[in-house]
């Protein structure tokens, strides 16, 4: 059985679990992340280990995200990482508490907001210092021609794709298709963003990782007063073996920077 049909078999399973319960993590999962420092917890699976994903919230955008990888091969780098998010952190982290909107709409404005990801840190295990992971970040009007635009906050972002070009900090000039799924009859109280890169990533020299060969899958599940912030990381890259724990590091650096993006922007 090929990635792609294990892939489909996991969101069969997903699915049915969502119809089967009512809740979108077990009562154990919940407890470990509530007793974790920094209310998160995170599983990585590199090279030929097997990939047991047990972080996954039971919702129909998790189960797409789980199966967002189109390639035959697998990936050599998986990590999945689930936040706790109270609303409360939100507002105070806001620059205007008086009026962040902490709703599901709020929440599929700023995973939008592209060009707030500029600026955004990241600590270097390498360097061992915090450092800019994106100097520049902004959609583009296409492939070809790379004009900036703005971002788009207007209406649900339910099917909308675009096209993001950063400067990375350790990849350079980086060009990603941004999917969204926001189903409101189907799953009102989620959003989900899909990151692609849709050109080659380089390291100094090196292509690190060719087009379509990574996936960094977003996924914002409301529940009362809290969210539920999943993440899924998968890239498959050649074996350079003194590349490789960087590549890695530097993919991990990118989880936390992209979830200190979204909790810091409303």
């Amino acid at each position: 059985m090929n990635f792609r049909k294990i892939c489909l078999t996991l969101s069969l399973i997903f699915s049915s679990i969502f119809m089967a319960f009512s809740e979108v993590i077990s009562d154990s999962v919940m407890k470990s992340l509530l007793d974790s420092p920094n209310r998160s917890l995170q599983n990585t699976f590199m090279g030929d280990d097997e990939v047991r994903l047990s972080l996954t919230p039971n919702t129909p955008l998790s189960a797409k995200a789980v199966c967002s990888w189109s390639l035959d091969a697998k990936p050599k780098f998986t990590t999945e990482k689930l936040f706790y998010l109270k609303k409360a952190t939100m507002v105070a982290n806001s620059d205007n508490p008086d009026e962040c909107d902490t709703s599901i709409n709020g929440v599929s404005k700023v995973v939008r907001s592209i060009s707030k990801m500029k600026g955004v840190q990241y600590y270097s295990n390498g360097d061992k210092k915090w450092e800019t992971l994106y100097h520049k970040s902004n959609l583009i009007d296409s492939l070809k021609n790379k004009k900036a635009i703005p971002d788009d906050l207007e209406g649900s972002a339910d099917g909308k794709s675009f096209y993001c070009l950063q400067e990375d900090n350790s990849f350079g000039t980086c060009v990603y298709k941004l999917e969204y799924l926001q189903r409101d009859r189907e799953s009102p109280n989620e959003v989900s963003v899909c990151f692609t890169n849709a050109e080659s990533l380089k390291y100094g020299p090196i292509t690190a990782v060719k087009p379509g060969n990574m996936k960094i899958n977003l996924v914002v599940t409301e529940q009362d007063t809290f969210y539920l912030v999943y993440m899924l990381v998968q890239v498959k890259y050649p074996s350079v073996p003194f590349l490789e724990s960087r590549l890695n590091r530097s993919f991990n650096a990118r989880v936390d920077a992209i979830y200190k993006w979204f909790s810091m922007s409303f």
